[in-house]
């Protein structure tokens, strides 16, 4: 159990498979397809039925708490604000714990680039060391009286100095994806984990690059048409698109000096957890290496 108020869980519907290349994960897909869909629906009709539990501590949670905001489960099945993809993670930060992979939540010492949203705020009432932070570049804007700021490309906490990081639907965002990779690398102790969801193209090699940095003082050079996604800080405006990553990303995180970076598949009534043109949430998972011993 990970926190207090947990219950006791009996045979939990959960599907979880590992993927460390593309190869495995398109055969799986390939192998599914024509199921894919009954499986979203099927899972639909659980939650509907018996509700979820919490992904943290097993907490019943009545269907009739559940809202479904359209059609895109991963986004809008939501119950206090966290929706499928934010459980999603939350159970991958519990099996991390139960495994002894990282300390327990009152001992975490815990990184995400929220502040402001329901996910953080969840987080930041669990773990006593919990450092939030949203991306406010206007030294002048007044809400950093309020918001601790920080650019995930280039972060001004010392090395080592967080078990974990969460990273959810940010990285899409980064101006410099290869920098925010290896600042996060930093920022984590030796053994620390890094997890977190992007939008996901599961079916090709490559990103989708739709933007390029040309430096501070410029716009951004458009490759596409600009895409913009929700912003707690901008909610008007949202934050632009530069990438949608592929399985390459996997490479990048290696070069950023990452070890066994893999993407978790899963999918759960039990947790009420749940894609839409697929079952499955995509998470993206690396460790920082721990650090060898000191030659003799």
């Amino acid at each position: 159990m990970v926190v207090p108020g947990a219950v006791p869980l009996a045979s939990p519907f959960l599907e979880q498979r590992t993927y460390r290349q593309q190869a495995d994960f398109q055969r799986d897909f390939e192998t599914q397809w024509v199921d894919l869909d009954r499986q979203v629906r099927t899972c639909l009709r659980l939650m509907a039925l018996n509700g979820i539990q919490d992904p943290l501590n097993d907490a019943p949670i009545a269907a009739v708490e559940l809202q479904l905001q359209g059609t895109n489960f991963r986004e809008s099945l939501q119950h206090e604000g966290l929706v499928s993809r934010q459980r999603a993670v939350l159970l991958l930060l519990r099996q991390l714990i139960e495994a002894g992979q990282l300390p327990r939540l009152e001992a975490l010492r815990l990184y995400c680039p929220e502040a402001i949203t329901p996910f953080a705020q969840r987080l930041g009432g669990l773990v006593a060391h919990y450092q939030g932070s949203e991306y406010l570049p206007d030294p002048q804007d007044p809400r950093r009286q309020q918001v601790h700021h920080e650019d995930l490309c280039d972060l001004r906490f010392e090395d080592g100095r967080f078990d974990a990081v969460i990273c959810n639907e940010i990285l899409e965002h980064v101006y410099d994806l290869p920098a925010a990779l290896r600042s996060m690398h930093r920022v984590l102790a030796p053994g620390g984990s890094l997890l977190g969801t992007v939008p996901f193209a599961y079916g090709q090699a490559d990103s989708t690059v739709k933007a390029v940095h040309r430096g501070r003082e410029q716009e951004p050079q458009l490759l596409t048409e600009p895409e913009f996604h929700g912003d707690p800080v901008q909610p008007k405006q949202g934050s632009l698109v530069y990438r949608i990553p592929g399985w390459e990303f996997l490479d990048q995180l290696r070069d950023a000096g990452f070890e066994d970076p893999r993407i978790e598949a899963i999918h759960s009534p039990t947790y009420g957890i749940v894609g839409a043109e697929i079952p499955w949430i995509l998470v993206f998972m690396a460790q920082r290496p721990t650090d060898p011993a000191p030659p003799g």
